[in-house]
């Protein structure tokens, strides 16, 4: 099913609509070999939210942020099989490649429903309290500070008392660490240049070519997100000024760790 909200912010970075969208993920586990472990980390923390805390209920309802390629959505979904999703994203080219790859998956289809729409607009419009989970990876980084805060404080309001929110994204550590986390990033799209040598040395020069373009992409993006970087530190007092605890950071990659939180009950 797709929806259709008109969006009234321009804020979300539409970087991955062109040169860094839909086929270009492939290309990215070039570069980022944690790529689809990372992404499994929304899934699991998922999964153990509902084994704890959803033992009664005929369906969970999960409202992600920014589906890309499909990937998270996925993850979501195979966390358990009451898991219901409703999947928001701004960019149409995105939304229409990773609707037509799900409707290709047997059993899927009716268990999520894509939402062309900006996340803040289509907050606006759920019910409070009506959500078990909200989840993304890999969106809320790509937000100016001000609206990012904005739309956390908007998810905050619609979980149910015992929600969770899970977010996989980059989050700054403290001074040095963060100096190099970042250096290691910047130091993996190097890659690119050696498989792009590969496919020179193989005679094809558009792949070459195609690479080498890429990762001048990646690296601008990772510039670009310097700006807006959110810090854990920062992340933890949104939680304790929202009303969520039992905050658990997992497994950091370079840039990237997965954080859950509940909300807490009245």
């Amino acid at each position: 099913m797709e929806e259709n909200i008109i969006n009234k912010n321009n804020a979300y970075d539409a970087r991955f609509a062109e040169a860094l969208g839909g086929s270009e993920y492939e290309d990215l586990l070039i570069a980022v070999e944690y790529y689809n472990e990372f992404q499994a980390e929304t899934g699991k923390a998922l999964q153990e939210y509902i084994t704890e805390y959803c033992h009664d209920q005929e369906s969970i309802q999960v409202l992600e942020a920014g589906p890309g390629t499909g990937i998270t959505t996925l993850e979501l979904l195979k966390a358990d099989p009451r898991v219901k999703v409703v999947s928001v994203d701004n960019e149409p080219k995105m939304l229409d490649a990773v609707k037509a790859r799900f409707a290709k998956m047997e059993g899927l289809p009716e268990r999520v429903s894509f939402v062309l729409a900006d996340i803040l607009s289509f907050l606006e419009t759920v019910e409070d309290g009506s959500l078990d989970a909200f989840a993304s990876v890999y969106t809320l980084h790509n937000f100016t500070p001000a609206f990012r805060r904005q739309v956390i404080e908007l998810i905050a309001k619609k979980p149910k008392q015992g929600g969770i929110f899970i977010n996989g994204d980059k989050y700054a550590e403290e001074g040095e660490l963060h100096k190099k986390d970042y250096a290691a990033e910047i130091a993996n799209y190097g890659k690119f240049d050696i498989a792009a040598d590969e496919a020179e040395k193989a005679g094809d020069l558009t792949r070459a070519s195609h690479l080498r373009k890429i990762k001048d992409e990646w690296i601008a993006h990772c510039e670009e997100d310097e700006k807006n970087k959110i810090t854990v530190e920062e992340q933890n007092e949104i939680f304790k000024e929202l009303g969520f605890d039992h905050v658990v950071w997992g497994k950091r990659f370079d840039l990237v760790t997965t954080v859950k939180a509940i909300k807490k009950a009245a």
